[in-house]
């Protein structure tokens, strides 16, 4: 037991496997049975979260104890995201951006995992791909067929089992939500042909932000079962059998309405003040978010 705590330490760490594990935040806010709200892409219960041990072998950083598979799984199925799109047109904006980094489309094949409602299936479209989805929650999945989509509402691990391949896989901000990441990218890996292209963006437990923060740091939450800094994310993706990995950063774009409603929910007795301040900037602007505390991640399966 860690002393201060009720909770037993976790037996071993989730990347490496050592012992040595320290408890890193303690349990904050009530997560008991938070329901689906609280796996909604745009969840506001920032600051809301179980216990998140450290590796202080590898520096590996877990939420634990999680939730089972099983249960997980069932909350994303049900999970409806009216916010998201209402924010439509500022994901747009932030694929647009993305997408630069993934090369011409030329007709490639494209699996976009966790494709939510198809918006980065479309820009994706428009830049030449070939994209489908993967999507367990059914009110997203629905939204991304309407737009012309095949997008299946199965796992990774089904999806390979059907023996398709795609030359690149996309995963923005989804594998931080996984409880068994390795498990998933060896998934991905399977899907890919020899030299297919991986990309992911995830938050980056290591940025200054994050470590300046601290307990306060927003993006611990009750979603997020697994935080990556540089080092572990690339070493995730090499023990996997992915080569050429690169870490660089990843922008958000998001209305200054939504800015202003997240900033709000973090900042505490300042709130009213943030409020008074977002009223103030023009709702049509996109704001870019960039931190530091957001790694845009890209590998290869070797030859």
């Amino acid at each position: 037991m860690v002393a201060g705590s009720t909770w037993a330490v976790p037996e071993q760490c989730y990347l490496c496997g050592g012992a040595r594990l320290s408890l890193r935040f303690a349990e904050r806010g009530d997560t008991r049975n938070p329901g689906a709200e609280a796996y909604r892409c745009t969840s506001f219960r920032h600051g809301s979260y179980p216990p998140i041990w450290k590796c202080r072998d590898c520096g590996m950083v877990s939420q634990w104890p999680m939730r089972s598979e099983s249960e997980l799984l069932e909350e994303y199925r049900l999970v409806e995201d009216p916010i998201y799109e209402a924010e439509r047109d500022s994901r747009y904006f932030t694929f647009r951006h993305v997408l630069r980094a993934l090369g011409p489309g030329e007709g490639r094949s494209l699996l976009d995992v966790g494709a939510y409602c198809g918006y980065f299936l479309d820009v994706a479209r428009e830049g030449g791909f070939s994209p489908e989805g993967l999507e367990l929650s059914e009110w997203a999945a629905d939204r991304a067929r309407s737009l012309g989509f095949g997008v299946h509402g199965e796992t990774l691990a089904e999806r390979a089992a059907s023996g398709t391949r795609y030359d690149t896989i996309t995963m923005w901000d989804v594998i931080e939500h996984m409880a068994d990441p390795r498990a998933e990218l060896a998934s991905v890996f399977e899907l890919l042909p020899p030299g297919g292209t991986f990309s992911l963006s995830t938050v980056d437990v290591g940025s200054l932000v994050a470590r300046g923060m601290g307990r306060r740091w927003p993006w611990l939450m009750e979603m997020h079962l697994h935080y990556f800094d540089r080092s572990t994310i690339a070493r995730l993706l090499r023990d996997v059998g992915f080569v050429d990995v690169s870490v660089g950063n990843y922008t958000h774009f998001v209305s200054s309405t939504y800015l202003s409603a997240k900033l709000a929910t973090i900042a505490g007795p300042l709130a009213p003040v943030v409020r008074r301040a977002g009223r103030v900037v023009p709702s049509g602007w996109r704001i870019p978010v960039s931190l530091g505390d957001n790694m845009l991640v890209q590998s290869v399966r070797p030859l």
